[in-house]
């Protein structure tokens, strides 16, 4: 596994965190417009990644990574709401990160 693989990989995952993102916090025709580009953009780059990965290991690197960024980015929002951060949230999104980066060590 190349840099190049994993970084479509990366930039997926944050777009799709936009998207997902997106369809939690859309109030207008607008920002769903831009919600729906963003999902044909994540699935563009899904499959780019596709082209130089075998599909389990680009599938679960871009649903982990994606899951990973929707967490940090809702963890963000409840930090600037003031809301109290879960450790223990901490603690398993950890968990999955650290299985991905040890499911892309093992393609090397």
């Amino acid at each position: 596994m190349s840099n190049k693989d994993f970084v479509f990989v990366i930039i997926g995952a944050i777009v799709e965190c936009g998207w997902a993102y997106g369809l939690k916090h859309a109030n207008s025709n607008l920002e769903y417009g831009i919600t729906a580009l963003l999902v044909c953009a994540s699935f563009f780059i899904f499959m780019q990644a596709f082209k130089y990965l075998p599909a389990s290991v680009a599938y679960t690197l871009f649903v982990g990574f994606g899951a990973f960024f929707i967490v940090l980015a809702e963890m963000a929002t409840d930090y600037y709401n003031r809301n109290e951060i879960n450790l223990l949230r901490v603690f398993f999104i950890a968990t999955l990160l650290a299985g991905v980066f040890g499911l892309k060590r093992l393609e090397k």
